[in-house]
């Protein structure tokens, strides 16, 4: 089988475990993929976070999004000012 352009850059497949980073901020959550480093998205709601990581992960690789692997998030703690 071949790799996609996505999968060789990153050594990521689709059905492999993400793990998304969920960062609150101006009334929304920043979502960051450690295994795809350049990949970014957001929500308002921390419930939509999974299914919005989910979404921008099956964009990354062309993939429909039943293709895509466990999903963790994790809530990032943001230093008080």
């Amino acid at each position: 089988m071949n790799e996609t352009a996505a999968e060789a850059g990153t050594g990521a497949r689709p059905g492999d475990t993400f793990h998304v980073r969920a960062t609150p901020g101006g009334g929304w959550w920043g979502i960051t993929i450690d295994e795809l480093g350049s990949v970014f998205a957001q929500t308002r709601r921390f419930e939509d976070v999974e299914a919005e990581a989910r979404s921008a992960i099956a964009f990354w690789f062309d993939v429909d999004e039943s293709r895509v692997g466990g999903i963790v998030v994790t809530a990032a703690e943001v230093a008080a000012s």
